[in-house]
């Protein structure tokens, strides 16, 4: 009784797993969740999708991990379930599949081919020579079809079949394998890969790439190598929108300058299967302030968007917060001034040619911005997928299972003949699973050859 528990237990899980119908909902699933994954912005901080989508999609976002869909647990348990639905339904066919290959179509008796979807049947009275009759109608038969097999003694006939395309039964399991190798290929991607980020001014280099996790929190991700921006340019239409940005890079490895590339959109650089895809630009300001304190001193500061000038003297320290080229004409920019220690400071707006007082307890300094110019950061994504390939590779198995699917039949022609006193009978029959415009073609003309053939007997 237990043993059939059992058996009954399993049955139920391999027909639910072997369903074709789970196929499908998981196959639409899967679509849907990745359509999700692809119009999300992914891999963004938390406090991005709070601002941008409110509250209430903030938290869907953030329980269904949807913030990074492809790494989501559930998202992996459907690529797994799939999985383990493709090999159960592959094993489960596998069986008829096999009888299908094995299965002999060499057995056929007359009333048989006389069944078959296409058939032509012929009587001729005996000819003076009897076996050149048989080798002329063989011959046209392989001229058509190929080298076929034979069996004598099918009802006191030679039977000769071309069986082709048997091989087509197998582009199925190429698919089901190709849908397996993509996701291999995407999960080794996944978790062996990475994205980052890299911004660089001219002349600057990095042997290391940033990462920003959902929390806010940077990673750095070591590249082997130096990456070096020797130039980058960046032009405007008249309207001001960009028109073009492109970055001369070159590749420094143990210390020897081994690629030199220049990238813009879609032509990115790529070494060590690491890929560099020209994405963005920055301007950072480069800007001359000068500082006079209460009791007439001077001092002038060169300042960019990423330094903090320093007064060691009079202990004061002058940064950016934000930079305008152009307002009412002039530059301006916002800076924060005030103790080194961070106890006290204020944030002014600084205009070109004008000054503004700032009073830091007993002290009081007057700034003005000097000069500005602008300079440019090339921003480069930054992408490892060492399973791209293995991608490229299911895809391409599955564009040929495909092809075998639709494209290729499994045909079979066979000719019967018999000689039977005074008259020799010929038969002429085939039959295909698919493609079968095609294939009556065919037939039709092996058919009108063996007729021309017969009609000069």
């Amino acid at each position: 009784m237990k043993t059939k528990d059992f058996l009954s237990q399993s049955s139920i899980v391999v027909r639910f797993f072997s369903s074709v119908k789970l196929a499908i909902f998981l196959f639409i699933i899967l679509a849907l969740t990745s359509i999700i994954g692809t119009v999300l912005p992914q891999e963004e901080s938390l406090q991005f999708y709070m601002e941008h989508y409110g509250p209430f999609y903030f938290k869907v976002i953030k329980d269904l991990h949807l913030y990074d869909t492809y790494h989501a647990w559930w998202y992996l348990g459907l690529m797994a379930l799939f999985s383990v639905n493709l090999v159960v339904c592959t094993i489960k066919r596998l069986p008829f599949t096999l009888r299908l290959f094995n299965r002999s179509y060499m057995d056929l008796g007359k009333d048989e081919l006389l069944r078959r979807p296409l058939k032509a049947q012929w009587k001729c009275s005996k000819t003076a020579n009897t076996a050149q009759t048989r080798s002329q109608l063989l011959e046209t038969f392989t001229r058509f079809t190929g080298r076929p097999e034979s069996k004598g003694g099918v009802d006191g006939g030679q039977l000769f079949l071309s069986d082709r395309g048997k091989w087509s039964y197998w582009g199925v399991y190429l698919i089901h394998v190709s849908v397996l190798v993509i996701f291999a290929g995407a999960i080794l991607g996944s978790f062996t890969g990475f994205k980052g980020r890299i911004m660089l001014l001219e002349g600057e280099s990095t042997d290391h790439a940033v990462q920003m996790d959902s929390h806010g929190k940077i990673k750095k991700i070591p590249l082997g190598f130096t990456l070096k921006c020797n130039r980058f340019r960046v032009d405007f239409y008249p309207s001001g929108a960009p028109k073009l940005f492109k970055s001369d890079l070159s590749i420094i490895d143990n210390g020897r300058e081994v690629l030199k590339k220049s990238i813009v959109v879609n032509s990115p650089l790529t070494y060590k299967g690491i890929t560099f895809y020209q994405s963005s630009y920055q301007s950072v300001p480069d800007l001359k302030i000068r500082i006079t304190s209460s009791d007439g001193l001077q001092k002038e500061l060169d300042l960019s968007a990423f330094d903090r000038g320093l007064w060691p003297e009079k202990k004061l320290m002058v940064g950016i917060i934000k930079y305008l080229p152009n307002v009412h004409g002039a530059p301006a920019a916002r800076v924060y001034a005030g103790d080194p220690a961070g106890n006290d400071g204020a944030a002014v707006w600084l205009l070109e040619g004008h000054d503004r007082e700032v009073n830091l307890g007993r002290d009081s300094f007057r700034l003005s911005l000097v000069s500005a110019k602008e300079r440019y950061m090339t921003g480069l994504q930054v992408k490892r997928d060492p399973g791209v390939w293995i991608v490229w590779l299911g895809c391409a198995i599955m564009v040929i299972g495909f092809g075998i699917v639709f494209y290729v039949g499994h045909r079979r022609l066979w000719l019967w003949i018999r000689q039977d006193r005074d008259v020799i009978e010929v038969i002429l029959a085939g039959q295909t699973n698919k493609n079968k415009v095609s294939f009556e073609k065919e037939f039709d003309k092996v058919k009108e050859a063996i007729d021309t053939q017969i009609g000069e007997k």
